[in-house]
């Protein structure tokens, strides 16, 4: 079907923001042939024909996101930076472990996650140092759609104004995501796949990802002769249609996605690779950080208060806590208790940090805190 695969291996790593397609040709791809390891996310309402989506590379990214203090799809610039200074040598090596576990016997892997845009640099070192190639396969959906797509299936229905922060924000995570993966992958060896293509003519665009990735697919993808992909794809998938007018999004927000976009469309149209369109898209990455910076100095007074606030009840739930857990020890407490018995009974406010963990942790440090900045 296509130029052989190398004999090193090849690991597709499949990119893109949620809601774009990642799940759809991961599935294709693993009907074709490639090896999408498994055990996978199960299938749900949002996305009916499963998400082929490896449950050790979730759970290895999310590690690592929470690490770094972001959010799957963060809006942030700086969220990279946070990512990259989370990954640890034991990291690394955990990554290089599962690859060459997996790859043993296949010779051509793909790995879908799209939190892996904060590791594209991990997953491309381990991958050499597994025996790999590593490609890249971005996957592009209109931002209007992603962000309609993921507002019906998470945000709320009942409340407009929390709705229309919730499509902001996503449209916000959208453009600074797609930034990232773009230049985390330029100069790679990687392709481009337009959703809508994939839902109305598989065939061609799958053949565009063999070319420009070199792949090699089991089966004739002849037309007219069927494969298991023609059961697999569905077009009524794309059950969300939804443009720029259906929304309501700020205007430069607006115009800044909308460049972004038609930047990655140049892209794919070149086969991966254009440098007028990679120094548009540098140019609007740096349009988006001055536009962010504006906002997060706009709303420093809130997000400040907020803090305050969110330390203020937890430090009074806690007291609560206390005054209860007080009261169920008014009947003498059982001698001989060891000191990490002794530990667990006193209110949190009086434990060291090294007694306390979780949300408690936080707790106890917010409360601490206000409690200096009472004293002041």
């Amino acid at each position: 079907m296509s130029s052989a695969a190398t004999s090193r291996g090849v690991l597709v790593l499949v990119t893109g923001t949620g809601r774009s397609g990642t799940s759809t040709i991961a599935g294709s791809l693993h009907h074709l042939g490639l090896e999408v390891p498994g055990p996978y996310l199960g299938a749900n309402q949002s996305n009916p024909k499963g998400f082929f989506e490896s449950r050790w590379a979730v759970k290895f990214h999310k590690r690592i996101t929470r690490a770094a203090g972001i959010t799957d799809m963060d809006s942030r610039p700086d969220a990279l930076a946070r990512a990259r200074s989370a990954v640890t040598p034991e990291r690394r090596e955990e990554l290089v472990s599962f690859l060459r576990d997996r790859v043993s016997g296949h010779s051509q892997v793909v790995i879908k996650d799209p939190r892996s845009v904060w590791v594209q640099w991990l997953w491309r070192e381990a991958a050499a140092e597994a025996g790999l190639d590593i490609r890249y396969l971005s996957m592009l959906r209109h931002p209007a759609e992603v962000i309609g797509s993921r507002a019906t299936y998470y945000s709320s229905k009942s409340d407009e104004a929390a709705r229309r922060r919730y499509e902001i924000m996503s449209i916000a995570r959208w453009v600074n995501n797609s930034l990232i993966s773009e230049r985390e992958t330029r100069g790679q060896r990687r392709t481009f796949v337009k959703y809508l293509d994939l839902l109305e003519d598989w065939r061609p665009a799958v053949a565009k990802v063999a070319t420009e990735l070199g792949l090699e697919y089991d089966g004739d993808l002849t037309p007219g002769v069927h494969h298991p992909v023609d059961d697999f794809i569905d077009p009524d998938l794309r059950r969300v249609r939804v443009t720029w007018d259906d929304l309501e999004i700020p205007d430069e927000l607006q115009e800044i996605a909308q460049g972004v976009w038609e930047a990655l469309i140049v892209l794919f149209d070149a086969g991966g690779q254009d440098e007028v369109a990679s120094a548009r898209l540098d140019e609007l990455g740096a349009r988006y950080l001055r536009l962010f910076s504006v906002a997060a100095a706009i709303t420093r007074d809130a997000l400040e208060q907020a803090v305050v606030e969110g330390t203020s009840k937890g430090v009074a739930e806690e007291r609560a806590r206390q005054t209860a857990r007080k009261r169920a020890e008014t009947a003498p407490a059982a001698a001989g208790g060891t000191g990490s018995d002794k530990a667990s009974t006193r209110g949190l406010s009086e434990r060291t940090v090294g007694e306390v963990g979780g949300r408690d942790l936080l707790k106890v440090a917010g409360g601490r805190l206000l409690g200096k900045l009472r004293r002041r």
